[in-house]
């Protein structure tokens, strides 16, 4: 909890990603690269009332997460080819778990500027999340939606979705010194 309590990251982005939920209408969790996953270090509810669970401090597998793909895209190639050979569990279905897919995956989130997860950890859920970056231009964390696949995901990412993702994530960028050619990808 010191950690968590203590990054810079996570107190930077408590105002985006409260503005991030209320303009999407769901939960948004900001995270970074801890080892092969990624730690959850901000989550903010749906603001919905409905029953949520507190996940700040989990961590998942980063190539079953939206935010992990999202970082891992914007990489050192040797950090990411680290990665790509490292252990890949299956933990629904539709996991991605061979280095062809992940690469493929990682490069559309290179040209899109947003990653996407398709019930890849929990089956039913999705999320959407685009890098971000400090001012020497490295990629640093990740902020993003989560929520129901029927809502994130009806015919592919929802473009309100994509929008507001990109939108939060180049504020947030700017707020920790990234200047506007920092994050490729993330424009527009």
């Amino acid at each position: 909890n010191a950690f968590l309590d203590n990054h810079e990251l996570r107190a930077r982005s408590l105002l985006w990603a409260d503005a991030l939920a209320g303009r999407a209408g769901e939960a948004v969790h900001v995270g970074v690269l801890y080892g092969p996953d990624v730690l959850l270090v901000h989550h903010v509810f749906r603001p919905d009332n409905s029953v949520q669970i507190l996940q700040v401090g989990a961590s998942i597998p980063w190539h079953a997460c939206a935010l992990g793909k999202a970082i891992v895209a914007y990489l050192e190639p040797q950090e990411r080819q680290e990665l790509l050979a490292g252990p890949l569990p299956r933990l629904t279905g539709r996991t991605l778990t061979t280095r062809a897919a992940l690469g493929a995956e990682l490069d559309r989130v290179l040209d899109g500027g947003v990653a996407v997860e398709d019930q890849e950890a929990i089956v039913g859920e999705a999320g959407v999340a685009a890098a971000l970056f400090d001012n020497r231009g490295a990629v640093v964390g990740a902020i993003g939606l989560a929520g129901p696949i029927e809502r994130l995901l009806p015919d592919g990412p929802a473009a309100d979705a994509v929008a507001a993702v990109k939108e939060a994530a180049r504020g947030l960028s700017r707020e920790l010194g990234a200047g506007r050619q920092a994050a490729p990808g993330a424009g527009a």
